[in-house]
């Protein structure tokens, strides 16, 4: 179980809006609120993002929980965030290779660009789309 620290910002019935605190700096710049200097930081720009989580231990605003994640779940969002550009990339490659008249090294390549585009461009309209439910299996606890 992976847990980090937020802090519950609004509450809404049986909803509560939280906001991570990161305690562990980023491996590029050592800063612990997204500075964006990295590839990935500057397509997906790195913003505070709230999540709102169903609140089960009724904690009130202002106050710090924990956010609990589970592996598999984290496994599987890696799967994503990695599998889509890369099976687009080769997708691009092979439909240039077997479908242009002109298959040579430089069609191959400019495919691959393409298809990895097309799959970064797909994969942020999934993300966007999808932030909520991205982070519907987080759980809240109290921190001790």
């Amino acid at each position: 179980m992976i847990e980090e620290e937020a802090i519950v910002i609004s509450k809404d019935g049986e909803f509560a809006e939280v906001d991570i605190i990161r305690t562990k700096p980023c491996g590029l710049c050592g800063k612990t609120q997204g500075c964006g200097n990295s590839i990935w930081g500057k397509i997906f720009s790195f913003q505070k993002r709230k999540i709102q989580i169903q609140n089960n231990i009724n904690a009130k605003v202002g106050e710090k929980v924990k956010l609990l994640i589970e592996e598999n779940y984290l496994l599987k969002t890696s799967l994503l965030l990695y599998g889509v550009p890369l099976f687009f990339l080769f997708g691009g490659m092979i439909a240039s290779e077997y479908f242009l008249e002109v298959a040579n090294d430089l069609a191959v390549f400019l495919g691959g660009v393409l298809g990895f585009l097309v799959g970064i461009i797909l994969l942020k309209f999934i993300t966007a789309q999808n932030h909520t439910r991205l982070f519907s299996e987080a759980i809240l606890a109290k921190i001790d």
